[in-house]
């Protein structure tokens, strides 16, 4: 379950950003792309989807895995060492990334923009939690 959490999360990482700086490289949400033919149009629509639908099935998924997780590494979590506090950022963020989604989801373009913001912003300490928290050693502080 693991690797569809992260594949999930690889995926959400690369369609939200490239939703949110796709005017950068010409995915513009009103127009098509440089050549004029509306294809940037439909790229963002797919990307779009793809995001809510990989949102929707992380929503599902990752509860399910932390707590799994949680609970299987119960004894590493009583000493405060590198490994729990990348795995505490990991879960608050994705936690906040999925209310922030729901709401997003919901509510669309009339959501706040701080919302908006703040579901951008927590994907950083998220990828970068998760890729301390799978390099760091693992078996040391039993």
């Amino acid at each position: 379950m693991r690797k569809i959490v992260v594949a999930m999360t690889v995926l959400l990482t690369c369609t939200g950003l490239l939703l949110a700086f796709g005017g950068v490289i010409g995915l513009e949400i009103g127009a098509g792309n440089a050549t004029g033919n509306g294809t940037g149009k439909g790229i963002v629509k797919w990307l779009s989807i793809a995001h809510i639908w990989g949102g929707l099935l992380f929503l599902v998924i990752f509860p399910l895995y932390a707590w799994d997780h949680i609970s299987t590494n119960r004894a590493m979590l009583r000493r405060f060492v590198p490994l729990t506090l990348s795995g505490l950022i990991q879960t608050t963020s994705a936690v906040a990334l999925i209310l922030t989604g729901v709401v997003l989801f919901l509510y669309g373009a009339q959501a706040w923009l701080a919302l908006r913001q703040w579901h951008h912003w927590l994907t950083y300490p998220l990828a970068g939690a998760l890729t301390l928290h799978f390099l760091l050693p693992k078996g040391r502080w039993k």
